[in-house]
This record gives structure tokens, sequence and C-alpha cells, in this order.
């Protein structure tokens, strides 16, 4: 059949119907495409949006790196990577670190504070030379003769230092008084004689030649008790042999003596000659 310009029309059917299959195809691989990115670009989303509800808590100013209440449990093999040779100033405040591990990958720290945490003794640092600043407050430190020994190998040049809130460091909250934070005091600054500040005040001159003269008797050895052994003199003694020697040693008779004076003197001055009236 011939159009009126002298066309085959089945021909012509046959390349429209043709053409409209091509369309198709076209529009579905459209189709699939847009619904490929769209799907992707939703899973970039909610990739994007919990980094960045990971970087809420982080803040980098100044050499400062920052992460507050972000709940960290140890220091994050990312931030150690990114930030770990920049960092001059660490704050890990309001977390719930047990340990400081990979804290050894902040090389040119000088300051760090880790208060409110869950860091307990013994504590170990790793060797930061130029660390002058160390805030540690309110944590479960107990030992404070194994963590005055650490960070004085740790912290050469160690000058600011703060335990508020530890049980190893006296005060009223807990039951002491203010001669028990002196003492302490003094033993801290005779550990530690560089520290310029100490949890709340200034070190005085004054301080530091009492912590010199008395610091080193200002902290109370006890004995290590294991059931019913203890420690003495580097040998285990069992504790029951102790208490018969000492009552042994302590033991008293009492009675009656057969003597009695007749003197003519009184019996309070009967060793008293006259002439020594």
């Amino acid at each position: 059949m011939t159009d009126l310009f002298g066309g085959d029309l089945e021909s012509t059917e046959s390349d429209l119907d043709s053409e409209n299959e091509k369309n198709n195809q076209a529009n579905s691989v459209e189709t699939s495409e847009s619904e490929s990115e769209s799907g992707s670009s939703s899973g970039s989303e909610e990739d994007s949006s919990s980094d960045s509800s990971e970087e809420k808590h982080i803040q980098f100013v100044d050499s400062k790196l920052s992460i507050l209440g972000a709940d960290l449990k140890s220091i994050p093999q990312n931030i150690i990577k990114e930030y770990g040779t920049k960092a001059l100033k660490l704050d890990l405040s309001h977390n719930s670190l047990k340990s400081l591990e990979g804290l050894e990958s902040f090389p040119n720290l000088t300051s760090l504070v880790v208060d409110n945490n869950m860091l307990e003794s013994p504590l170990k640092f790793p060797k930061l030379r130029s660390l002058n600043t160390l805030w540690v407050n309110k944590n479960q430190l107990k030992d404070l003769e194994q963590f005055l020994v650490s960070i004085k190998k740790s912290f050469p040049k160690l000058q600011y230092l703060s335990m508020f809130g530890n049980p190893c460091c006296p005060n009223f909250f807990i039951g002491k008084d203010h001669e028990d934070y002196k003492r302490y005091r003094l033993y801290v600054l005779y550990q530690l004689p560089k520290l310029k500040f100490l949890d709340s005040s200034p070190v005085q001159m004054k301080e530091k030649n009492e912590a010199k003269r008395v610091g080193k008797f200002m902290t109370v050895k006890k004995p290590k008790i294991k059931s019913n052994v203890i420690v003495e003199d580097n040998q285990e003694v069992d504790v029951n042999k102790i208490i018969q020697r000492n009552s042994k040693k302590q033991s008293a008779k009492f009675g009656f003596t057969k003597s009695r004076y007749v003197g003519k003197r009184s019996e309070g001055n009967r060793f008293i000659k006259d002439n020594q009236l």
C-alpha cells in the first residue's frame, strides 16, 4: 500500500514500531540508572550523617584537639592517624576511658586533660618529654605512690598537676580533713619537686621547703595481708604467731607479797632518811 506521496505504508509502520521499542528500552535504562543513583545518594547521605555525628564531638583549633562527651572507651585509630603528630594539647574529658593506650602516638603533647573518665590504678603512661600539664580529675585512681612514680618517669617536665576527685586525693567529700590533704600535698611535692601548681592552688616556696624536710614521711605504707598471713621484713608470717609472740612479751603476774613493813616511819617514806628531808 502506498500513500499520497508514493511511499510504502507497511514499511513505515514497521519502522515506527521499532523506534517505539527502542525508546521504551532507553526510558527503562534511564529509569533504572536514576533509581540506582538515588539509592547510592541515599546511602552516601547515611554515611555522611554517621560521620557528622562522630565529628560533632571533635574540635581541632590552634593545635588543640578536643573530643568531649563521645563515650570513648579508647583513643580511636582514625584520630591517632589524623591528629597524632599535629596535636600539642589533648582534651578527652567526659568519656569512658579505662586506659590511655595510643597516647604514645601523640609525641608532641604539652598538655593532657582526661577529667571525668574511668581511669584506674595502676595507670601507665608513655614517655612524653614535652608534657608540662596533666589534669586527671574525677577518675578512680587509688594508688598514689604508683601514680606518682609513673608520671615522674614519663613526664620529666611536668609542672601543673591536678588530681581532685580521685580516691588517692584526700578531700572533704570523701571524709578527709585539711590535715590529711596537707600531708598528701607535701608528699606529692616531695616526689615531684618541679611542680608549680597542684590541684587548685600554686605551690608556695615554704611548701617546697617543708616537702624537702618531711615529705617522705607523709605517707603510710600498709602491710600486705592475705587471709591470715602478713608480710613482715619481706617474709610471710602467720598473724596468729605474731599475736602469741606479743602476748608472751607483755604477760604480767599478780599476787600477794609475804613481807610486811613494821618500822616507825610512815609507809610512804620508809626509804627516805631524816637528813634527806
